[in-house]
């Protein structure tokens, strides 16, 4: 593997993140709302005046000067330092630490099940002609938006037929159905791509040779897998950074203490610190999962050169 693209891809990260977290600091700037005004409002405070207002930016860190405190908040951030919740002075990676788990899992679960099952009914869709009416389920259920998706599997399943719980993440059940849903959307637009890219090297002549021969499916399907996996690599390698804003989406709609929950809470609070370490961390796991999935696919893909570049 070239050093030159590693190092070159290294630069790319670094730069990505640091100007992602500019630009995510100063759109919280421009923000309408003043941390310091609400946080005395809501402790009760009567008759506030511009010098308790200023004794409260001080105290938040939020004094000065756009690039004053951009610079004072990336040095704390280099140290590991996310700073404290306005509303309840905990360190912020503590507030995510207790919340980040439930979204692990909930993604981890969906993201393994979207897997296995877009591989399982896209390579069936793409060798058997018969089965490709399943297609049609499939653009069906793509044409509905995941919230829509979601409200129907509540009302359906869970109000109606009452075969899953959908409020909270107290017990492993509650997770069932929000990964049912994500599985429903996600993992469509999946078996849609793993069809298509299957078909594609079923209909080629070795496969055909493959199939006079008496080949199982079985046997051609591991080496059409063979022949697809660079873009089955960038392809559920992107689905996994998408599953992040849908997982948030999908905490919000089913009420679980998860990473969502946090965020919706945190905007409506005008929590910064914690909208700031939160979108920062689901920046920084984009950026890295990007990073690495692209030294994968230059490591398995011997086309990829000197340059770093595919040809």
């Amino acid at each position: 593997m070239s050093s030159y693209f590693i190092l070159r891809k290294t630069i790319r990260l670094l730069v990505s993140v640091i100007l992602f977290s500019f630009l995510l600091y100063g759109l919280l700037y421009l923000s309408t709302g003043d941390p310091a005004l609400a946080i005395l409002q809501k402790l009760g405070g009567q008759n506030i005046s511009q010098k308790m207002i200023e004794e409260t930016r001080i105290k938040l860190g939020i004094d000065g000067n756009f690039f004053k405190q951009y610079l004072r908040w990336l040095f704390s951030l280099l140290k590991g330092d996310l700073g404290n919740s306005f509303m309840t002075n905990t360190p912020v990676l503590q507030v995510i630490n207790e919340k980040i788990w439930v979204t692990v899992r909930l993604l981890s679960l969906s993201f393994f099940s979207c897997f296995m099952l877009s591989l399982f009914f896209g390579s069936i869709i793409g060798n058997f002609p018969f089965l490709r009416w399943m297609k049609q389920v499939v653009f069906v259920i793509l044409s509905f938006p995941i919230y829509w998706l979601a409200i129907l599997s509540i009302f359906l399943l869970g109000v109606k037929l009452k075969f899953f719980p959908f409020v909270g993440s107290s017990t492993s059940r509650h997770l069932i159905l929000p990964t049912l849903v994500i599985c429903l959307s996600e993992g469509s637009y999946l078996t849609k791509m793993v069809s298509d890219l299957i078909l594609l090297v079923a209909e080629s002549e070795k496969q055909k040779i493959a199939i006079f021969r008496g080949i199982k499916w079985y046997y051609r399907f591991y080496y059409q897998l063979k022949e697809v996996v660079i873009p089955l690599i960038s392809l559920y390698g992107n689905s996994f950074i998408h599953l992040f804003g849908g997982t948030i989406m999908i905490e919000i709609i089913f009420s679980i203490s998860g990473m969502g929950k946090l965020l919706m809470e945190a905007i409506s609070t005008r929590d910064y610190p914690v909208i700031q370490g939160i979108t920062l961390l689901v920046a920084i796991g984009t950026f890295l999962f990007n990073y690495l999935m692209d030294i994968v696919i230059q490591k398995v893909d011997s086309r990829i050169k000197l340059y770093g570049e595919s040809i």
